[in-house]
């Protein structure tokens, strides 16, 4: 049975502050250790919100629903973990790059203006002053919150629909 006094949001909105501020600190480790151009942070960071979104929906079905839940409830569970983290982490993502974060933006454009040249060796001056206003208009910490709005969110429902593949336990 599940327990009507405990709805499913506040169980996630828990379980999403935890997962956030995890993704926070993991944030600001990489970022004093110097290695937020490094991929493979990024893994780490998935980890943690695969984790996160794992767990609130184990613990929902355990500890709310008697140990059964079905595919979809732990897909709402997961996803809306994963949606709270993901809004925590937006808002320190932007509060980061307004007071925090030149060095990263400037890290950024290095990488945009490495990544056309790599791609494309033979462009003119003038093409690739033009490509990096562009990025350069992009690289506003407003822009750059809303990407890691909407990568969360989605990388939230991926891992929430996968998860709930191994977690879904229906009554017999």
């Amino acid at each position: 049975m599940e327990n009507q006094n405990y709805p499913v949001s506040k169980h996630a909105f828990y379980y999403g502050i935890y997962t956030g501020l995890g993704l926070i600190v993991i944030s600001l480790i990489f970022y004093l250790l110097d290695l937020y151009g490094e991929k493979w942070t990024s893994y780490i960071s998935y980890l943690i919100l695969l984790s996160g979104i794992t767990l609130s929906s184990l613990s929902y079905r355990n500890n709310r629903l008697n140990g059964f839940i079905t595919y979809g409830n732990s897909v709402s569970v997961g996803f809306l973990t994963g949606l709270f983290a993901a809004i925590i982490a937006t808002i320190f993502t932007y509060v980061f790059l307004i007071y925090l974060g030149e060095d990263y933006i400037k890290f950024m454009l290095e990488q945009a203006e490495e990544n056309i040249l790599d791609t494309n060796p033979d462009i003119s001056d003038e093409q690739l002053e033009m490509a990096l206003n562009i990025s350069k208009k992009m690289m506003k910490p407003v822009w750059i919150s809303l990407i890691v709005l909407l990568s969360s969110t989605f990388f939230s429902l991926v891992f929430a629909l996968i998860a709930s593949i191994f977690i879904k336990k229906e009554e017999q």
